[in-house]
């Protein structure tokens, strides 16, 4: 779990940045600290305490240098810059700036029960962070943070549940009067909504909901057995370590700290903010190298504005009844690259306008309550706009990046994974509109959507989808099926499905159906589907034109051909994710020749699948870089390097340094460690040579390789950023569903 210290933005971490900045020669720098002042010049020796003062002093071309601390407040810009003249916002090189959306409770507590505290606050709130670890609202059943996608952790519809009242024999052995509690119900298929507990009786099975749900929940009268949902918002259901409950009508708050110790022990911490950075119809904006913790950025009709290496940490939460505020990035040619988003209650980043870009950035861990459209990434209402080299896993929403809007969108180079963990129905990647114009999905690894109950697919163009073009993907270990494509005119070439357990390649050849609950139909449904749908070139066991529930098994209708169904591919380790055919392999050279798909390919035809046998092994996902100070002498003439990764690793990182010089050592013993709740920690290593052109090597299972070639050239006040040669990948071996490849 990553935490910060918000109290300081300095105990736990450093963020780090390297820019190379053509500044024009009248620009200004501002300097803004924690303890500045706002009637100081905003020099380096005279720094602005706020970053709002910053803002209103700035003009094209500006840069404001934020110094490492925790700054609570929120900044709104007003000014828009030029191409060649950016208004920057850089957090200084070697530390962190920590944005934060909450406020300290320091009012004075008192014990109301057993390890139960309790206090008076002003505020109403719906996330309490206790030394920087977030809390649980009380509920029922219980749930500890570590068991946000844990099926457990929610209780299942009985036998008699319908729309409107919901019935479970646990709920009465728990005697709690829950009338007035929010209920999170996940009734709904592919849909999760809140609503108020009415009509309950202590002791009673049932409770009455209003029937207000959209219209495709009104359509579903009766509920199945696999139906889930929880209770908070009741003092009674505070029971257990880390919950917390907030009496909004006396403004008294309940918390039991981690360890039982009474509250003024620990920082504790409310959100208050959504967003501490704005920009509205703004252009060439830049936010480099920032820290969020509890809130996020919010840019609404902008155009060419830059996040980058920002890192977002709890950055949104739902409200009682009403969604989450998202990290939103919305108009035209914006880009977020090198960044990360972590513990998100909803969307990791809502994209919408055109021509926006995604790169290079990590998203796991969220929608934990999988309330509609809590996706990884959503790019629905979005156009022409490409999201690659990206890594997104772990969401509770059964949609990991979800596609719509005018394309056509680039979704390419992607690793995306471990969706549906608190939702039914969807896909890892899912697209769905008659605007997707020849929409792009490409060498992306696509793997484990389990979803909560039902509806596990892979990549799926979904109702009405026209012109889709999926190629050169891996899609595997998904419960239903691998790829689905919709609609007509789509193109399905050199994918390699594997170990999917009902369906690898569907093309329904049914009717376009009717959906009442649809807001809007296009005024032509087909009678047949995929007629005009070319697949080809696939190793994919199953490809079909019908549903697995459908009596009879049927091919799709269009144009199939040169597709590889066989049981074992052989391929170099699919263990070790090495997809590619090796020698042998009864994928090589019996492909047919696509243009613009299977060019350049080896030998006297191309492959079968997402690999050319002997062509570029492309591999999906961010990769992590590394921040390098300056050398700097100490005593007995060594030297001094500091280090930090700019993003957080996905798993515990041991990082060794070796110097390429002959005769220089590292007295250090050159191994550095990170893990996934230190990663912005400064660590240093000592060298016993002049840095003079020393060369540096840095090497890791997890991270690939990174080089400096001349460590006495680093830029003495930025430092410099090297990147990682691939994509982080797990050191643990790849799991696969029951189907077994043979030798």
């Amino acid at each position: 779990m990553l935490r910060l210290d918000t109290r300081t933005g300095r105990c736990f971490s450093f963020a780090v940045i390297l820019l190379a900045l053509a500044l024009h020669a009248r620009a200004a720098e501002y300097f803004v600290a924690s303890d500045g002042a706002d009637g100081n010049n905003g020099s380096q020796e005279r720094p602005f305490r706020t970053i709002q003062k910053a803002a209103d002093t700035m003009k094209a071309g500006d840069t404001c240098y934020v110094r490492g601390g925790l700054y609570r407040q929120v900044v709104r810009l007003k000014r828009s810059a030029s191409k060649d003249k950016p208004i920057r916002f850089i957090a200084w090189p070697g530390e962190v700036a920590v944005l934060s959306g909450t406020e300290p409770i320091r009012t004075k507590w008192s014990p109301y029960k057993g390890g139960i505290y309790k206090t008076t606050v002003s505020n109403k709130f719906d996330q309490l962070f206790v030394d920087g670890r977030m809390m649980i609202e009380a509920r029922w059943p219980n749930m500890r943070f570590e068991q946000r996608f844990d099926k457990a952790a929610w209780a299942t519809a009985g036998k008699g549940s319908e729309y409107g009242t919901m019935v479970d024999p646990a709920l009465a052995k728990t005697g709690i009067d829950c009338t007035g509690a929010v209920a999170t119900l996940n009734v709904g298929s592919w849909q999760t909504y809140r609503r108020i507990v009415r009509d309950h009786k202590p002791g009673g099975d049932r409770f009455k909901y209003d029937r207000n749900m959209p219209g495709h929940v009104e359509s579903k009268r009766k509920w199945e057995g696999f139906d889930r949902y929880y209770l908070s918002g009741k003092l009674h259901a505070l029971d257990t370590a880390t919950e917390w409950h907030l009496d909004r009508d006396s403004g008294t708050l309940y918390l039991w700290t981690p360890d039982g110790t009474e509250p003024a022990r620990h920082n504790v911490e409310a959100k208050v903010r959504d967003y501490v950075f704005e920009a509205r119809r703004l252009a060439f904006i830049e936010l480099h190298g920032f820290h969020f913790f509890a809130a996020t950025f919010r840019f609404e009709d902008c155009t060419n504005c830059l996040i980058d290496n920002c890192h977002l940490l709890y950055p949104a939460w739902a409200k009682r009844l009403g969604p989450a505020a998202p990290t939103l990035i919305f108009g035209s040619r914006n880009v977020m690259r090198n960044s990360s988003v972590v513990f998100a209650d909803g969307p990791g980043v809502t994209i919408r306008g055109d021509q926006n870009t995604l790169d290079n950035c990590l998203i796991h861990d969220v929608d934990f309550n999988a309330l509609d459209r809590g996706h990884g990434v959503s790019l629905s209402g979005s156009a022409k706009s490409t999201v690659r080299n990206c890594t997104i896993f772990n969401m509770g929403s059964s949609e990991g990046l979800t596609v719509g809007g005018d394309g056509p969108s680039v979704i390419e180079y992607n690793h995306i994974y471990n969706a549906g963990l608190c939702q039914s129905d969807g896909a890892l990647i899912q697209c769905h509109g008659i605007r997707l114009n020849n929409t792009v999905i490409r060498y992306n690894w696509v793997h484990d959507h389990n979803a909560f109950n039902w509806g596990d697919n892979g990549i799926r163009g979904d109702d009405l989808t026209r012109n889709l073009l999926v190629h050169h993907n891996v899609v595997w270990n998904c419960s239903e099926k691998g790829i689905i494509v919709k609609g007509d005119r789509n193109r399905v070439f050199n994918n390699t499905c594997l170990y999917n357990q009902r369906i690898d390649i569907l093309a329904p050849s049914r009717a376009e159906p009717f959906k009442a609950w649809r807001p809007s139909q296009h005024p032509h449904l087909l009678d047949k589907q995929n007629a005009n749908t070319h697949i080809a070139n696939n190793c994919a066991p199953a490809i079909s034109g019908t549903f697995s529930w459908q009596k009879e098994p049927a091919p799709p209708l269009g144009r199939t051909e040169n597709n590889y169904h066989g049981g074992n591919p052989r391929l170099t380790g699919p263990a070790k994710r090495d997809f590619r055919p090796r020698p042998g392999s009864p994928l090589i050279d019996v492909g047919r020749h696509i243009a613009g798909i299977t060019d350049g390919y080896r030998g006297r035809a191309p492959d079968i699948g997402a690999y050319e046998s002997g062509g570029l092994h492309w591999l999906p996902g961010c990769r992590n870089r590394l921040w390098i100070s300056a050398p700097q002498r100490q005593a007995g003439d060594t030297f001094a390097i500091r280090i930090a990764l700019q993003m957080p690793p996905t798993e515990p990182v041991v990082l060794t340094v070796t110097p390429g010089d002959a005769g220089a050592t590292i007295s250090d013993g050159g191994a550095l460690r990170f893990t996934p709740a230190d990663w912005m920690r400064v660590q240093t290593i000592t060298l016993s040579k002049h840095p003079k052109r020393l060369s540096l090597r840095f090497s890791s299972e997890h991270l690939g390789n990174a080089e400096i070639s001349d460590a006495g050239a680093v830029d003495a006040r930025l430092g410099r950023v090297v990147t990682f040669d691939r994509p982080m990948l797990s050191t643990e071996p790849a799991k696969f569903a029951s189907r077994s490849e043979s030798k």
